[in-house]
């Protein structure tokens, strides 16, 4: 099955959003979330439309489809392109974005999931990438995309976390951890690693987004993240600093909760913005991460990058539903 033809049975009900290319267009504010139940309430996106996004970034589980039934998984994405605040935002604001397990369909998902390959061709209808795209001519949805021109051009790196992962390990019952370390473990693969030192090394964007569903500087929960796999962790941190990308910054979701980490990584500080979840939330938990700074957010909410090209600074602002900014910090840009 052709993400062509199911963008197309879309389009005879609901019309598909124009899909993304290169563009000259400067961006200036970026929207980005996770976490989203396609059958809760979905009346935020008005106030997601509110901020003037010149792009919306999903950051996984953009619907919640836990299944290898492909035709469900057709229906639950149709839901969420149906829903009338959701169709509104798309017809006004472009969408890009990555998968994580729940829309790639197996909780804790990895490229054991026999489906995946027709998981892959629903994910690119949703997000409306043409059968031209470059990315369909690989497994896998890792893809860059740039946006405006030099001395103003953002590069976005679509990072996949699930196609090619190794299994995760699970720690005996009773353990602090849920998984076990897996230093010779894979999360992105020979291809894609391959694939993101080309990208970053080449860039001359002057800010370098990496989209991972999972977060990448956070290490001292139980929960899914980079540092089950120390290694990959490493390995990514080490090639975002050597590789000389301009003002990176690393977007994740996936937790329920939302918090900005921050590490000092070879001399250069590495931000990591967790914007999770749009519908649900660990509401009322108080997990320590060493890296943090500001709040940790346990109620529902959205984050925003406020790029001011003139000042050169960016302003992270982490929204809650009711449209108070609970965190905002603000970059110099290099």
């Amino acid at each position: 099955m052709k993400n062509t033809l199911l963008c197309l049975l879309i389009l005879f009900t609901v019309g598909c959003s124009q899909p993304i290319k290169p563009t000259q267009q400067t961006l200036q504010t970026i929207a980005f979330g996770s976490c989203n139940k396609e059958y809760e309430d979905q009346s935020f996106w008005p106030l997601i439309a509110a901020q003037q996004p010149d792009l919306w970034v999903w950051l996984g589980d953009n619907i919640y489809a836990d299944t290898d039934d492909m035709v469900l998984m057709g229906n639950k994405y149709h839901q969420q392109k149906t829903n009338p605040y959701y169709s509104q935002f798309i017809a006004q604001v472009p969408v890009t974005g990555i998968w994580d397990d729940h829309d790639y369909g197996i909780n804790d998902g990895n490229k054991t999931f026999p489906m995946k390959a027709q998981a892959e061709d629903h994910f690119l209808a949703f997000m409306d990438i043409t059968e031209d795209a470059a990315v369909n001519q690989y497994p896998g949805i890792y893809r860059s995309q740039v946006f405006g021109t030099v001395p103003n051009q953002v590069k976005i790196f679509h990072l996949d976390t699930r196609y090619f992962q190794d299994p995760l390990v699970k720690t005996p019952k009773g353990s602090a951890k849920n998984y076990v370390a897996q230093p010779d473990g894979q999360v992105l693969g020979k291809e894609q690693w391959q694939w993101l030192q080309n990208e970053l090394t080449q860039s001359q964007a002057n800010i370098n987004i990496i989209a991972s569903s999972i977060q990448v500087i956070a290490e001292d929960h139980k929960y899914e993240m980079w540092a089950n796999f120390p290694n990959e962790r490493k390995k990514l941190l080490d090639l975002i600093v050597s590789s000389g990308a301009n003002n990176p910054i690393i977007l994740s979701g996936d937790r329920h909760l939302s918090e900005i980490s921050k590490i000092n990584w070879q001399g250069q500080e590495l931000i990591d913005v967790t914007s999770s979840g749009m519908t649900h939330s660990f509401s009322g938990t108080d997990e320590y991460n060493r890296h943090r700074i500001h709040d940790l957010i346990t109620t529902e909410s959205f984050a925003t990058l406020a790029i001011d090209w003139s000042n050169k600074t960016l302003e992270i602002l982490q929204i809650g539903m009711d449209g108070q900014t609970i965190n905002a910090h603000k970059m110099n840009l290099n």
